[in-house]
């Protein structure tokens, strides 16, 4: 599969960011990437494959989740980012009933352990969900 090129122009530091954490990671086995920046990973406790797209967005609302669908066909996990990044209630929704994650840096870590992976939360010292919702 050739690598190709991005024309969401994430920027060749971010995609390397999360290529480093992938090959990393404890649960992952491998790793390949298409278009630049869609990644696919076989993870070792689960032995499924994951499809994982790198985008770098501020704030993540539906229209974006919807184009990557439509680009790339089915994803299971939504990198947006580093923490000055988020997501729209109306993103984060979506993506929880079509069982996508959408997660920023501090996410990708844990969702990679998960067994549904598309509902990995960090949680608050009262153990509710922490999101980095904001408004579009």
């Amino acid at each position: 599969m050739t690598n190709g090129s991005n024309d969401w122009g994430v920027p060749f530091s971010h995609i390397m960011w999360l290529d480093r954490l992938l090959n990393n990671h404890d649960n992952v086995t491998s790793v390949s990437r298409d278009h630049d920046i869609l990644f696919e990973v076989q993870r070792q406790n689960q032995n499924d494959t994951l499809r994982i797209l790198c985008v770098r967005e501020y704030t993540m609302g539906l229209t974006l989740v919807q184009r990557a669908l439509a680009e790339f066909g089915e994803i299971d996990l939504i990198y947006i980012g580093g923490g000055w990044c988020g997501y729209t209630e109306e993103a984060k929704e979506f993506c929880l009933e079509s069982e996508i994650g959408l997660y920023v840096s501090d996410e990708m870590s844990g969702a990679l352990w998960k067994d549904e992976c598309w509902d990995y939360h960090k949680r608050d010292s009262d153990g509710n969900p922490i999101y980095f919702t904001r408004a579009s």
